[in-house]
Formats: C-alpha cells, sequence, structure tokens
C-alpha cells in the first residue's frame, strides 16, 4: 500500500527510490510502451556498461527515451489459501529481490560493480502532474506478496484458488465492487495475478483495511491442525505478546500451544466474534500507520476509529455508507457469493482530502467454491456447515457506519450552537 508524501525536491520528482548518482540493477527486454503524462527521466549509465531495467518499472517514449512508471500500490491481507492466516504484519517498504525499485545510495568511493552506476536527469519542462510521489506500505498479510507493474496496476503473487474466483467474478453483480482483473502474468519465473491499482484515483489517500466474516480460517484448515496436533512456541509467544492471560496455566507451563487453539482463541479477542467483522490496519495520509486492533471488540471503540479515520467528516461516511449498501445489495443477487465460502476477504475503505471515496472487496485468496448447496451467510457458524457471517458482519459495519454519522452530526452541532448565558 502506498504511502503518499508531499513534493518538496528534484529527488521526489523522480519518483519513489530514484535519487542523485544511484545504483540498480536490473533486466532487458522491455517492450514500447505508450507515452504517459508524468515526468520524464534520462538515465545515463556511467563506464559505457548497458542498462538493465525491469519491464514492471519502465517503459519508453516514442523518442526513444526512458520513463519510470508510477509506483504502482496496494493493501492486502493474505492471498493465497496455501498460507496460514496468522496476523503477518509488514513494513512499509519492500526490497529489490521483490521487485520493487530500490536504489542504494553510492559512497564516495568509486567501486566497480556487476551492476551500472546510473546518474538521473529530469528533463526539463516536465509533462504531467508532479503532485506526488508513493512508497508501498502493506498493512496485514503475508510480505512479497505484491509487485508493481504498468502504470495504474499491480502485480499480485498467483493464487490459483483467488484466479479462479475473479473469472468466475466476471460474469457476476459483484463485479462492479472489485479489482478490474487483467488476467495472469509471468515475473521473475513467478505466476502473478495482474489488477488494477485501487489507489490511482486518489491524492494522498487514507487507507482501511477491513476484514469480514466471524472467522478467517477455512473449516480444513482447522481439521488439518486437529489431524496433526504440536505445541507451537511462535503461537504461544504471539498469544502472549497480545494477552498474558490468554495460555491456561498449563500451556504457560509449556510455553506453546497448539494450532486449533490459537486460532480459535484469537478470533475471540476482536471485533470478529462481536460484530463479524475487525480493522486490521489503517494509514493516513499524513504517514501514520495503526495495526494495533487485535484487542478491539466494541462498536463504540470503532465508531471512534471510524471518526478519526475520516476526520470527521460526513460527506466520506455517506459515501461509505452508500457504498456498502450497494455492495449489500449485489450480495444478495450473487450466484458466485451463494455458492462459496468467503474466508480472510476485506473491505478496503479509500478516500482523500477532497472528499473522494470508495470500497472495494478484496482478497479472495481462501474464498472456497461449495461442493453443493447454498450458503446464507448471515447464520451463526457451526463447524461443518461452512458459514462465513459475511452479511451479518456488514450490517453490523453498515450500522456502526450509521452511529458513526449519528455521533459526527452530535458532536457538530455541540461545536457548532452557540452557548447562551442567563
Amino acid at each position: 500500500m502506498p504511502k503518499a508524501t508531499r513534493k518538496k525536491s528534484t529527488r521526489d520528482l523522480l519518483g519513489t527510490g530514484l535519487s542523485e548518482g544511484s545504483r540498480l540493477e536490473r533486466r532487458t527486454h522491455e517492450p514500447h510502451a505508450p507515452s504517459m503524462a508524468i515526468p520524464q527521466v534520462t538515465i545515463t549509465p556511467e563506464y559505457g556498461s548497458s542498462l538493465e531495467l525491469q519491464q514492471e518499472d519502465w517503459g519508453s517514449t516514442e523518442d526513444g527515451t526512458l520513463r519510470r512508471t508510477r509506483s504502482s500500490t496496494s493493501i492486502s491481507s493474505t492471498g493465497s489459501s496455501t498460507l496460514e492466516s496468522e496476523d503477518d504484519l509488514l513494513s512499509d517498504s519492500e526490497s529489490k529481490g521483490r521487485g520493487i525499485v530500490t536504489l542504494e545510495q553510492l559512497g564516495d568511493s568509486c567501486e566497480v560493480r556487476s551492476w551500472s552506476k546510473l546518474k538521473t536527469f529530469v528533463r526539463w519542462p516536465l509533462r504531467g502532474s508532479l503532485k506526488r510521489k508513493v512508497n508501498w506500505v502493506q498493512l496485514a498479510g503475508h510480505k512479497g506478496s505484491f509487485k508493481s507493474a504498468e502504470e495504474g496496476t499491480i502485480l499480485k503473487k498467483l493464487c490459483d484458488n483467488e484466479r479462479q474466483c475473479f473469472e468466475k467474478l466476471q460474469e457476476d453483480s459483484l463485479l462492479p465492487f472489485v479489482p478490474q482483473y487483467h488476467g495472469v502474468v509471468e515475473s521473475d519465473g513467478q505466476g502473478f495475478l495482474h489488477l488494477n491499482d485501487l489507489l490511482v484515483p486518489f491524492d494522498q489517500p487514507n487507507v482501511m483495511d477491513c476484514k469480514m466474516g466471524i472467522r478467517t480460517y477455512l473449516e480444513e484448515e482447522l481439521v488439518r491442525a486437529r489431524e496433526h496436533p504440536r505445541l507451537r512456541e511462535d503461537l504461544y509467544k504471539k498469544m502472549v505478546e497480545v494477552d498474558r492471560e490468554g495460555p491456561t496455566a498449563e500451556e504457560h507451563s509449556q510455553a506453546a500451544v497448539t494450532k486449533p487453539r490459537y486460532m480459535q482463541w484469537r478470533e475471540t479477542l476482536s471485533s470478529t466474534h462481536t460484530l463479524g467483522f475487525r480493522i486490521e490496519g489503517i494509514k493516513k495520509s499524513d504517514g501514520t500507520c495503526r495495526t494495533d486492533f487485535k484487542k478491539t471488540r466494541s462498536q463504540q471503540d470503532i465508531i471512534k476509529i471510524f471518526q478519526d479515520f475520516v476526520g470527521g467528516s460526513i460527506v466520506i461516511l455517506q459515501s461509505y455508507l452508500s457504498r456498502l449498501t450497494e455492495i449489500q445489495q449485489a450480495l444478495t443477487k450473487s450466484q458466485f457469493f451463494k455458492q462459496h465460502e468467503v474466508i480472510g476477504s476485506s473491505l478496503l475503505f479509500l478516500h482523500d482530502a477532497s472528499g473522494k471515496a470508495q470500497v472495494w472487496m478484496i482478497d479472495f485468496g481462501k474464498t472456497t467454491a461449495l461442493a453443493e448447496g447454498q450458503l446464507l451467510h448471515n447464520v451463526p457458524w457451526k463447524e461443518g456447515n461452512r458459514e462465513d457471517g459475511y452479511l451479518w458482519g456488514l450490517q453490523n459495519l453498515i450500522q456502526t457506519i450509521e452511529a458513526t454519522i449519528e455521533s459526527c452530526s452530535h458532536n457538530n452541532q455541540t461545536v457548532l450552537t452557540p452557548t447562551h448565558n442567563s
């Protein structure tokens, strides 16, 4: 997920990670791309060595000069059903090894390396908007899930289960509410889903990832964990980091817990258990980032979080409410939704200072088709019925937004109403 920052210097004009006197290792075979209305950057290698670039980070203009595309960005929970559902919270940068452009500062000495030493120059006049540069930030999920791609799109590590979901969604009533899907591509020998970057329309967006449903693990995961029980010290440490009183006396003495015990305990801590949704993380336009919502359970606490997230803006809250209502209506008509157990999926909330706001359904790595029958999505889960509680959680989320609007209205009245002294 990107972290938008302000434009202040020439380095900012060059895009994320570019600076004077930097190194870059890249490969060739760059196809021609259409000219985009963004700043042009000329790269000049020293020592007469060849310049190697990756397709997803660079393109060529009509006059043959090189340009770097704007960094694509996203926020996501785990995108693969083969991954564990633990909360692996990520940092706000990715490495070159994961396909993100990272240029290292050169020292005073002139070392000759296997890669090229580059100098960067801005060609004037600049074309297009210079209003923002973006960095990567991922609020929840597993590292290395995303790579930048061509302008306005991202690559997400391929999960065949999620690929099948996107292909089915192309003919479903939920299509307007999920990222646009451009098929599967290969990069560095790996497969990726090619998706629209949902942040492109926003200027320095505020971002919230809200995990939907009453559980974030598949029934199959629970069954497998029970079939092969073993004590795990790592899960015990995760448990005591959140709640020292969480483990039993026996678990404390063993300094370990089983995975089924951890999985079910974790869901009882947050509003996943009480409301059917939970906030995974928030990144605001000022760069602040929060992921400390594991023990947030009450609706009143979530109302305060939403108030802070939107800065008390009733207009933004109303936009969110309208979009959530549209999603709710589409879900009741969706054949895809009726025939799938939706686990670990999120709603992505986006808005910026202009008042523009949007909500998207994301993350279908654990969304699993039923062999037969249909789900209601609004009844309690009992092991074996595969119910996920998505609609119950969505209704509670809508009611929470409505309560937040009412709270903000009351606060505004309190501030604006003059005090009359008798």
